[in-house]
């Protein structure tokens, strides 16, 4: 696994519910990430779009959050827009990103408990310019690799071919849980391509494709 460069860190504290926390818990164990993982992954794309005052007031009349604190290492960048938003909403922010985090979590559905989330290594192939770009995107955001790499996984391969500027590839191997493995197997043999070229048009479509996950 490459090494992230993280830049100047920060410790953000948030309350969460306790339904918001057991399914922060599942998704971690889905996806084979860390909760704080599974908290960042989703708080990046909340925060694009952050529920309005009156929403924060129906959230507040609607969930009870946990005493106890959950923390998070994030970035500079995020945590000026944490301090914006709760600011603007003149509201503590350990409590105001704690709604918007377990508003979001709530509404998740329960993960199927027959999947095998143990732990399973993958050879990752990649073209270099796609790689450069997930790298980008874990490091501006603190999403781990093997989390773009799950969820693209998640989400199905791009239909076409992919096009890049230059033919440069790159390996890396991360751990996914054992179900996702099968699903690259399975996506392989339908498609009649080999696992590594399945799994990158996966990644393509969520990190280099207009409506990907992971497109800024």
């Amino acid at each position: 696994m490459p090494k992230i460069n993280r830049g100047t860190t920060i410790k953000l504290s948030i309350r969460l519910s306790t339904i918001a926390r057991q399914k922060i818990e599942s998704a971690a164990k889905n996806l084979g990430i860390s909760l704080a993982g599974v908290i960042l992954f989703e708080l990046t794309k909340l925060l694009k779009n952050p529920p309005s005052l009156s929403e924060i007031a129906e959230i507040e009349n609607r969930i009870t959050l946990e005493r106890k604190h959950f923390v998070l290492t994030v970035n500079e960048t995020l945590m000026e827009k944490v301090n914006n938003l709760a600011e603007d909403y003149d509201q503590k922010k350990n409590v105001l990103i704690g709604y918007i985090v377990s508003n979001h979590f709530d509404k998740y559905g329960d993960p199927e408990d027959d999947k095998d989330i143990e732990p399973k290594k993958i050879m990752v192939q990649v073209n270099e310019s796609l790689k450069k770009k997930m790298m980008e995107y874990s490091e501006k955001h603190f999403i781990p690799l093997n989390a773009i790499v799950t969820y693209s996984i998640l989400q199905g391969p791009y239909e076409g071919l992919p096009t890049y500027d230059d033919e440069e590839t790159v390996q890396f191997f991360t751990n996914v849980p054992a179900y996702i493995g099968e699903l690259v197997k399975e996506g392989a043999v339908e498609h009649n391509i080999r696992e590594h070229f399945y799994t990158s048009l996966c990644i393509y479509k969520q990190v280099m494709m207009p409506g990907g996950r992971f497109i800024e």
